[in-house]
């Protein structure tokens, strides 16, 4: 029994056929439109390029707003999404939060999809440059009748009784043998090929995908479906890709590496570039230069572009081409120039090192000295025989620290004492002084990849030699810790 009356001569203070939480004031469905600063009949793309405008104006690291950032995000999001927008259309904000949250009459179950066409397109580095329009063909399945079976009544199965034993009854799922399965028919269906242009956007990569929304199969009972395309970009000959950034390689020679030099690059874009060094520039092989902004557009921001890196190979005269008088009168204006200091070769950690051990959470070995007696580490560990106590243990690679000055300092003092010793030795005996030995060697040229020097010969290491052991040269490796 209802108790009590209609408020307003509604049910439930509503409007007819709505409920009670539906706000009776008309909703506001232009807001959004005039944050982003377009017209209610703007294009995705419009919708678009105006968020990015805006964004980069307002983005709070740029010294913006944050609400006023949020407000921006908020109005992109739905007015960028067509679900979102039919619903803000109609019914404003709230009704895309109640649509969001699945209450309310805008949650409505959605029709099913046929499969996707899957396709692919190639492209160069200019159409990613540039954004490009492909023209695709591809053909859709189209109907108009659809029947369903009147077995199965769609299912593409049915459930038969299978007799077990006295008493007992299994069901068995089967294909449907009236529809084979399909569970529908289309009476009218047909094959149709079509042609579609698919825009590619600026500063694609390989493994992006386009969309082509409703463009595929067309079947009664069904949305219509989507043609996907995946982009798989060229590789360039000139040209090595990385990210947004574009890699070249050039090759001058020794003359325009110290004097200077001209070229132009072809660049994707379609300008040439002309790059050339500046005055007393001098250019080392290895070298890496950028020129900024001339690389490929950042997908998805409209004024981000990478920057275009050059790495310079420098060509040598070629052997036996350089005359001893020409070299002469080169040598005397190298001998005027400055050239930086050699790099001072610094030790690193190997075999026999001295090390100190730091920053190990144990005060037992922190601070201890030792030296390493493995060639190389192993799972990130050298393994290492304390000084005082000879004990060996395993540290890790960035708890070491070594003691190179020291070391070098006492590698020569060692030297001097043993040499002195010798020449002592030497009087003694009524022998000169030696002289250290000194031999004029020279280089050959290696084509190709070396080959590999065996350390020990064939069969030749692995013999226990008591002369060895005596000379120090030979002795069973050391096989525990």
């Amino acid at each position: 029994m209802f108790r009590g009356g209609f408020f307003g001569g509604m049910p439930f203070g509503g409007m007819p056929g709505m409920g009670g939480d539906m706000d009776e004031e008309e909703a506001d469905t232009q807001k959004m439109y005039d944050v982003l600063g377009v017209s209610k009949d703007a294009s995705k793309s419009e919708i678009r390029k105006a968020y990015f405008k805006l964004a980069r104006v307002h983005h709070p690291d740029r010294g913006g707003d944050e609400e006023k950032f949020k407000e921006i995000q908020k109005a992109h999001e739905i007015l960028g999404d067509e679900e979102k927008r039919k619903i803000y259309d109609r019914m404003g904000l709230k009704g895309v939060e109640r649509a969001g949250s699945g209450g309310g009459r805008m949650s409505r179950r959605r029709a099913p999809r046929p499969e996707n066409i899957t396709l692919s397109v190639d492209l160069t580095l200019t159409d990613v440059w540039k954004g490009a329009k492909k023209p695709m063909s591809f053909e859709i399945r189209q109907a108009t009748k659809k029947t369903v079976c009147s077995e199965c009544r769609g299912q593409g199965t049915t459930v038969r009784l299978v007799q077990m034993g006295p008493g007992m009854v299994m069901q068995a799922q089967q294909k449907c043998p009236v529809c084979q399965g399909r569970g529908t028919s289309y009476e009218d269906e047909k094959t149709v090929s079509i042609t579609k242009e698919a825009l590619i956007p600026k500063g694609s990569k390989t493994g992006d995908k386009v969309k082509l929304s409703g463009d595929g199969h067309s079947l009664p009972g069904m949305e219509p479906g989507d043609v996907i395309i995946n982009l798989r970009v060229a590789k360039d000959p000139n040209f090595n890709r990385i990210g947004a950034d574009l890699a070249y390689k050039k090759q001058i020679t020794l003359k325009e590496a110290l004097c200077g030099f001209e070229f132009k690059i072809n660049h994707p874009s379609g300008t040439v570039l002309t790059v050339k060094s500046k005055p007393g520039e001098v250019i080392t092989p290895g070298a890496l230069k950028r020129i900024s902004g001339w690389g490929l557009p950042q997908k998805g921001a409209y004024d981000v572009t990478g920057n275009l890196l050059i790495r310079f190979e420098v060509l040598f005269p070629v052997e036996g081409k350089f005359p001893d008088e020409e070299r002469k009168s080169i040598l005397k204006i190298l001998d005027k120039l400055e050239f930086p200091k050699e790099e001072e070769v610094k030790l690193t950690l190997g075999m026999g090192v001295h090390v100190k051990l730091v920053n190990l959470g144990s005060t037992q070995f922190n601070g201890k000295t030792g030296r390493i007696i493995s060639e190389s580490a192993n799972q990130g560990r050298w393994y290492v025989e304390l000084a005082a106590s000879g004990k060996k243990v395993a540290v890790p690679e960035n708890c070491l620290k070594i003691e190179h000055r020291k070391n070098r300092k006492k590698a020569e003092k060692a030297a001097k004492a043993a040499e002195k010793q010798a020449a002592e030795l030497d009087a003694d005996e009524g022998e000169e002084p030696r002289e250290l030995e000194e031999e004029v060697v020279h280089m050959e040229k290696v084509v190709g990849k070396p080959k590999k020097t065996p350390a020990a010969a064939a069969g030749g290491g692995s013999s226990y030699d008591e002369d060895d052991e005596e000379d120090g040269q030979g002795g069973v490796q050391c096989q525990h810790m």
